[in-house]
């Protein structure tokens, strides 16, 4: 059996994140966590996740310089960036230059989370 792509969760507030996890690991994918930008740029480094799902305000490093980071790193530049907010549209654009492939506004559906996700990932809808 093939390994199960891997989504890597990047959000600070604990119950989100275990909705998320909770969500993504019964749709059948690897999903490791992490709680701010730092420990997510570390991680996108060392567990080389297929997408990246993070929140924009969290402590220690925003979700707009771990984009921009990550981007700028040749090894893990590549891989597809979905970023939370629940902020305005001049964080959309910040997000859009740091290099997010999509910004999703919270509260957020999982329908439809979904359907971006499998999108990104090149999977058939189902």
């Amino acid at each position: 059996m093939p390994n199960p792509l891997k989504i890597l969760i990047v959000e600070d507030n604990q119950d989100t994140r275990e909705l998320l996890h909770y969500y993504f690991t019964n749709a059948g994918y690897s999903v490791p966590t992490a709680i701010d930008g730092q420990e997510g740029l570390y991680m996108a480094k060392t567990e080389k996740p297929d997408l990246i799902i993070s929140d924009v305000s969290m402590p220690n490093m925003n979700g707009i310089e771990m984009v921009r980071q990550i981007r700028s790193d040749a090894e893990i530049a590549h891989t597809p960036i979905i970023v939370f907010t629940a902020l305005n549209s001049s964080t959309e654009e910040k997000l859009s230059e740091a290099g997010a492939n999509r910004v999703f506004h919270k509260p957020f559906d999982f329908d439809e989370l979904q359907k971006i996700v499998r999108g990104l990932l090149g999977q058939p809808d189902s």
